[in-house]
C-alpha cells in the first residue's frame, strides 16, 4: 500500500496546487482504500479528486479572485 499512498498523495498534491496537508488524510485513505477495490485505475482517483470538498473548495476560491 505504500506505492498508492505515494501516488495518491503526489496526485492529489498535484490537482490541488498545493502541498497535502494532516486535512487530507482522510481523502488519501479513502482513495487508497477505493483504488484497491477497484483494480488501482487511474479514473477512479481522478473521480475522488474532482469530486472532493477540497478539489471544489480550491477552484472557487481561485474563481473569485479579482483578475489584475
Amino acid at each position: 500500500m505504500g506505492e498508492s499512498k505515494s501516488f495518491c498523495k503526489k496526485l492529489l498534491g498535484y490537482a490541488l496546487g498545493r502541498e497535502v496537508s494532516l486535512s487530507d488524510e482522510p481523502l488519501l485513505k479513502a482513495m487508497q482504500s477505493r483504488l484497491a477495490k477497484e483494480n488501482y485505475r487511474f479514473s477512479v482517483a481522478v473521480e475522488m479528486i474532482v469530486t472532493s470538498e477540497q478539489f471544489r473548495s480550491i477552484r472557487s476560491v481561485r474563481n473569485a479572485e479579482p483578475k489584475k
